[in-house]
C-alpha cells in the first residue's frame, strides 16, 4: 500500500470513528476489557459449552468498546476481518493468547474495499456490536470458532493509556528473557506456593539436589512401582494390539523417556520429597517454574494420598488392584493444580511461560517419534487436568474453588472432560465392566485386564479421527475394560468391552471403528449399550475368541 493510500485510509477511519463517537457522545458504549473476557470459561470439553459472566451476557447485541491490539485474520492487506488481542503479536513465534482472549472483528460490509481497513500496529480502540457464541447463536464469529465477536466495528488508533505487552509476545521463544531470578530460600518458595494454593503444609518437603543418574533412577523406580514387572510385557502387547505402541517397545523405557525429555524436577508419591537436577541453576526462570509445579504437586499429594478416594480409605488389596483410569485421574488432578500454581507464580514474577530450559539442561532422552501415539496417551492427564483446575477456580478466581476436589477427588477421567458431571453425578450413569468379565471365556483367564477410560479411548480414537471427533465419540462413555491373552504359540488376542449411556452412543462408537482384517466386531444386539472389539495378531487367535464369545451368555446379554 502506498503512503497516500494509507493516509487516505486512516483519514476515512478517523472520520467514521469521529462520527460514531459524536453520535454516541451523549451515551458512550459500555467498556469491556480482557480481564472480563477472561472470566468466560469452557464448561465441557466434549460439547464445548461456554459459561459467560452475567455482566457480559447482558451486553449481547449492544454496542460496546474496548482497547487492544490488531492481529490479521485473512491478510495484513485486508483487515476488514481481523482479531483484537491483549498483546501485540509481532511474528509467527509469538505466544498465542487463550481463545477467550481473542475477539473476532468485522468492519464494514462484504463489498468493502480492503484499502479502507489497514493494519494498525499501535494500541487500537474498537467499538462494535457484541455477539457471544451462545448455543442458539448464528453469526460469522461463531462459524469461525470464536467465543465472541464485534460486528459493524470501527477501529481507530487508541490515544489514551495503552495496555502492556504480555511477556513473550513479539519475541521468539529463543529470545524470551531468561535472566536469573532473585535467589529464594527453598523453604520460602514452598511457603509461597502453599500461599498461592491456599493450602497448609501438612508435612515438611525436602528439596534435594541430585545427579542425572540419581534423578533417572528415581523416575524409573516410581514407574516400576506403578507397573509391576509381571505385567509390563503383557501391557505392551495389549497397547501394541490397540496400535498405541510398537510391539518391540519396552514399556518402562518408553515412559522413562517421556519423563526425562524435559523434566528437571520430580516429586515422590507421598509429597514430602522433591528431586532437582544439580546440573541446572535454580535461579533460572524455567527451573523455578518447574520447581513451583513440583511443590504444588507435592502439596496436593499430601492432601490426597494414593489410598484415598471419594469413599474414604481403601485397604491394601484395593490399592494394589487400582486400575489405570483411577490412577490417571489422580495424576491429572495433581498436574492440573500444579499448572495453576505455575501460571499464577509466573504472572506474579513477570516470567513468560515460553521460557526455554537452561543451556545446562541436557535431556537424558531424545524424543522418540515411533511412540508418539503413546506419548499422547501419557500426556493427556496434563491437558485435561489443567482444564479441570481452571474450571474449578476460573482464570483469576480464588483457589478455594479447589476444595471440592480435595474433599472428593475425581475417580475417573470422564470427570475431567465433563466437570459438570463431576459436580452432579445424576447427569451420567456409570456402568463399569467387572474385573473378571473375561475370566471364563477361554480355558485360561486373561494374562492381564485393565481400564482404558475416556482418557485412553480419546488418544486411541485420535489415531484415526480428529481430536475433537475423538472426544465427541467418547463423550458418553459409561465404563470399559480390556483383557489380553498370550498363547504358547506366540499369538495374542485382546478383547475391549465398552459401555455407553445409551444405545445411540454405543452405535456411534461402533461405527467409528475402521475395518481391519485382524479386528472383529461381534454383532450388535438391539437395545444394547455395549460394544465389544477383538484384535489379534493372527486370524486363528481371532477365531478362537470369537467362538468363545458366541457361546458365552455372560458377554452376549446385557444386565
Amino acid at each position: 500500500m502506498n503512503t497516500n493510500a494509507q493516509m487516505l485510509s486512516f483519514f476515512l477511519i478517523a472520520v467514521l470513528g469521529f462520527e460514531t463517537r459524536h453520535a454516541d457522545a451523549a451515551d458512550p458504549p459500555p467498556v469491556i476489557d480482557f480481564p472480563l473476557l477472561g472470566e468466560v470459561r469452557t464448561l465441557d470439553l466434549i460439547d464445548g459449552t461456554l459459561g459467560f459472566p452475567k455482566s457480559l451476557k447482558k451486553l449481547e447485541g449492544s454496542r460496546v468498546s474496548m482497547v487492544g491490539f490488531m492481529a490479521p485474520f485473512d491478510d495484513l492487506r485486508s483487515m476488514r476481518r481481523c482479531m483484537i488481542v491483549p498483546s501485540y503479536v509481532g511474528c509467527k513465534f509469538c505466544n498465542p493468547p487463550d481463545l477467550n482472549q481473542v475477539v473476532f472483528i468485522t468492519q464494514g460490509g462484504d463489498d468493502a474495499s480492503p484499502l479502507s481497513y489497514p493494519f494498525i500496529e499501535e494500541p487500537s480502540h474498537v467499538s462494535g456490536i457484541l455477539r457471544l457464541s451462545l448455543p442458539e447463536s448464528d453469526h460469522e464469529g461463531k462459524e469461525n470458532g470464536f467465543v465472541y465477536s464485534l460486528e459493524d466495528a470501527v477501529v481507530t488508533v487508541h490515544r489514551g493509556d495503552a495496555p502492556q505487552r504480555a511477556p513473550g509476545h513479539g519475541t521468539s521463544p529463543h529470545q524470551v528473557s531468561a535472566q536469573p531470578l532473585a535467589p529464594v530460600p527453598m523453604d520460602d518458595l514452598v511457603r509461597k506456593v502453599a500461599g498461592l494454593l491456599g493450602q497448609e503444609l501438612l508435612r515438611p518437603i525436602e528439596i534435594e539436589r541430585v545427579s542425572d543418574k540419581t534423578f533417572g533412577d528415581f523416575v524409573r523406580n516410581r514407574l516400576e512401582a506403578t507397573f509391576p514387572k509381571s505385567t509390563r510385557t503383557v501391557r505392551t502387547r495389549a497397547f501394541s494390539l490397540l496400535g498405541l505402541i510398537p510391539e518391540d517397545a519396552d514399556w518402562i523405557e518408553t515412559l522413562v523417556g517421556f519423563e526425562l525429555y524435559r523434566r528437571v524436577v520430580a516429586t515422590n508419591e507421598t509429597g514430602d520429597r522433591i528431586l532437582l537436577l544439580d546440573t541446572v541453576p535454580d535461579d533460572h526462570p524455567f527451573v523455578r517454574l518447574d520447581l513451583v509445579g513440583a511443590i504444588a504437586d507435592a502439596l496436593v499429594r499430601q492432601r490426597i494420598p494414593r489410598d484415598q478416594t471419594a469413599n474414604g480409605d481403601r485397604d491394601k488389596k484395593e490399592v494394589k488392584d487400582e486400575n489405570d483410569d483411577v490412577r490417571r485421574a489422580r495424576e491429572a488432578l495433581c498436574i492440573g493444580i500444579g499448572n495453576i500454581a505455575v501460571r499464577r507464580y509466573a504472572r506474579s514474577q513477570g516470567i513468560s511461560l515460553a521460557v526455554r530450559p537452561p543451556v545446562e539442561f541436557a535431556p537424558q532422552r531424545i524424543r522418540n517419534y515411533e511412540v508418539v501415539t503413546l506419548e499422547r496417551w501419557q500426556s493427556l492427564p496434563r491437558v485435561v487436568g489443567t482444564f479441570f483446575a481452571d474450571f474449578l477456580v476460573g482464570p483469576v478466581g480464588p483457589l478455594t474453588g479447589l476444595e471440592p476436589a480435595f474433599a472428593r477427588p475425581p475417580s475417573t477421567t470422564i470427570e475431567f472432560f465433563r466437570p459438570l458431571w463431576y459436580q452432579d453425578s445424576a447427569l451420567w450413569r456409570r456402568d463399569p465392566v467387572p474385573s473378571d468379565f473375561a475370566d471364563n471365556l477361554l480355558e485360561t483367564p486373561p494374562n492381564l485386564t485393565d481400564v482404558l477410560g475416556i482418557g485412553g479411548l480419546v488418544p486411541w480414537l485420535a489415531t484415526r479421527h480428529s481430536g475433537h471427533a475423538a472426544m465427541s465419540l467418547s463423550g458418553r462413555w459409561a465404563g470399559d475394560r480390556w483383557a489380553v491373552w498370550q498363547f504358547p504359540d506366540g499369538s495374542s488376542v485382546l478383547l475391549l468391552e465398552t459401555r455407553w449411556q445409551d444405545e445411540k452412543s454405543a452405535l456411534r462408537f461402533r461405527e467409528a471403528i475402521p475395518d481391519h482384517p485382524l479386528w472383529h466386531l461381534p454383532s450388535h444386539r438391539d437395545g444394547s449399550t455395549r460394544v465389544q472389539l477383538l484384535r489379534a495378531n493372527s486370524p486363528e487367535a481371532i477365531d478362537r475368541l470369537t467362538s468363545a464369545l458366541r457361546v458365552s451368555d455372560n458377554l452376549n446379554s446385557d444386565p
